[in-house]
């Protein structure tokens, strides 16, 4: 009965380390957001410090959106934006599209 008991004793301790290391090495991936401009007019996607100029029929990919926000704006005062639609359509390259369509 003692050798069991310290059997299972060593046992726990040379496998408690293996499923610390696989929990701390958990991979997320970053949330990547695709704006897709399906307007007339160029569009500007701002991020923290960076912005970008979507051309009309263009496609843009955002860095991680969970860290900071997505801002779209129209290029001109005259511009309006329609419909917004959030999906994951068949030509989307990162996990959620954002298709905005305008005048």
């Amino acid at each position: 009965m003692q050798l069991t008991k310290r059997t299972m004793i060593y046992m726990v301790l040379l496998l408690a380390p293996l499923s610390v290391a696989s929990a701390a090495t958990k991979i997320t991936l970053p949330a990547q957001l695709e704006i897709s401009n399906k307007t007339s007019f160029p569009l500007y996607v701002f991020q923290n410090e960076w912005r970008k100029v979507v051309l009309p029929g263009e496609r843009i990919q955002t860095k991680d959106y969970k860290e900071s926000a997505v801002t779209v704006a129209t290029s001109t005062p005259e511009a309006a934006i329609k419909f917004v639609t959030l999906s994951h359509a068949k030509g989307c390259k990162a996990q959620t599209c954002v298709l905005i369509t305008g005048n």
